[in-house]
């Protein structure tokens, strides 16, 4: 399993991130990872500042009634919504691909909504105001595919998508391919002291009204 995967690394990086693709991981990996603390540096003060924008743009949208937290892990971004949101009037669900985060989120979290689901492969039914891909996006095989699929089919008509990519080969191009589709309606690069770097834009479908 784990050299299947690192032939699809790097048949990404030399081939798919040219046309952008993204770069899809097992479940078995993103299990192997959330029985453990792999991703728990996500809590860290390193992270602070890319999950306070995320939160700030959601703040800021005009129809928030509804979050969808596609990629969702361990809950990081719903401990963030927490603090600064009432969250009676939230109306959160988090999927993600591995049971093991969201078991952890939900004993963290109880109350969040959590569900596990491979989101690449069948989707859910349940329409929202704000879908948000945190730092999940380029690990679906087509992410403009599964944006058109959420625009038809969870999106509410004056939704808006808030999209999370580091400065990482390939992500430009996923860029590229969004933004002639979707237009950026709000834009931030976020930088912390060991030299990340965010990428975070509120998108909406072209042709919709403003935030």
């Amino acid at each position: 399993m784990r050299s299947l995967n690192r032939m699809r690394r790097v048949a990404y990086t030399y081939v798919g991130s040219h046309f952008g693709f993204g770069n899809r991981i097992s479940k078995a990996i993103w299990e192997e990872q959330f029985a453990g603390d792999s991703w728990d540096y996500l809590e860290n003060l390193d992270e602070e500042a890319h999950y306070a924008s995320i939160v700030k743009m959601y703040e800021e949208l005009t129809i928030k009634n509804s979050l969808l937290d596609v990629g969702c892990g361990k809950g990081v971004l719903f401990s963030y919504l927490r603090q600064k949101l009432d969250l009676s009037k939230l109306n959160y669900t988090g999927i993600d691909i591995s049971a093991n985060a969201v078991e952890a989120a939900r004993a963290k979290w109880p109350a969040g909504s959590f569900r596990q689901l491979d989101f690449d492969k069948h989707g859910i039914d349940e329409k929202f105001d704000v879908i948000v891909f945190n730092e999940s996006l380029y690990y679906f095989t087509r992410p403009l595919k599964i944006l058109e699929r959420c625009t038809a089919r969870n999106l509410n008509p004056d939704g808006a998508y808030i999209v999370s990519m580091c400065d990482y080969v390939g992500h430009d191009n996923i860029w590229r391919q969004l933004t002639k589709s979707y237009r950026v309606v709000k834009e931030q690069q976020v930088r912390n002291e060991r030299r990340q770097i965010w990428d975070i834009k509120v998108l909406m479908k072209k042709r919709q009204s403003a935030v």
